[in-house]
């Protein structure tokens, strides 16, 4: 979850996390052990799993030139190269932006940012957001947007909201900004507590 992962409302139940090494052109496939390292959300593995296609061989642009499959180990080092140095003040930092289900996001070291599509019409009055120092909750003309536990501390007189037009340039955005209580990187954003739709 940790990775960004996670479906709309987490988790429910058990969860299994393994970790193998697959190797699609010399047929080997085997368990490895998985370390406290590799829990850590910026260990290089989540890196891999958040980027298009998670570093698997199927998907488009899977297959290497001569037709034949990739190995994980090819991709991770293909990977490695791209996010080089002189690829970006951001490359390989996949925490500094990001989308959730109907808002997008960014951070730095001293505040949090979301993004929220509205009405044109909408007004501030209309929005109701509850700011606390580990969970947020953004109502606007009493739909709730985002509820949830937060991936830092907040400092909530640093914490505010506006309405923006939007970047894109047509419709406005409620931008709701929070301020870090302390100056790191949140391991993620927020993970939702509203309910999931359940289709049977």
């Amino acid at each position: 979850m940790s990775i960004g992962s996670a479906p709309p409302g987490g988790i429910c139940g058990d969860a299994f996390v393994g970790r193998c090494h697959d190797d699609e052109i010399a047929d080997i496939w085997e368990r490895v052990d998985f370390t406290i390292d590799d829990a850590n959300p910026r260990a290089e593995w989540c890196d891999v799993a958040r980027r298009p296609g998670g570093g698997g061989s199927s998907g488009g642009g899977a297959s290497s030139g001569g037709g034949g499959p990739r190995s994980l180990s090819g991709l991770m080092n293909q990977n490695a190269i791209t996010a080089g140095p002189g690829a970006g003040a951001n490359a390989g930092n996949s925490f500094a932006e990001g989308k959730g289900d109907g808002y997008t996001w960014s951070q730095n070291d001293e505040e949090v940012e979301l993004r929220f599509p509205v009405s044109s019409g909408t007004k501030a009055k209309y929005v109701k957001v509850n700011f606390g120092r580990s969970k947020l909750k953004v109502t606007v003309a009493g739909q709730t947007l985002l509820n949830g536990s937060l991936g830092g501390v907040v400092a909530v007189d640093d914490s505010t909201f506006t309405i923006e037009d939007a970047n894109s340039g047509t419709g406005k955005e409620l931008c709701v900004t929070l301020g870090k209580k302390e100056g790191n990187t949140w391991p993620f954003v927020i993970q939702s507590e509203l309910p999931t739709t359940t289709i049977s």
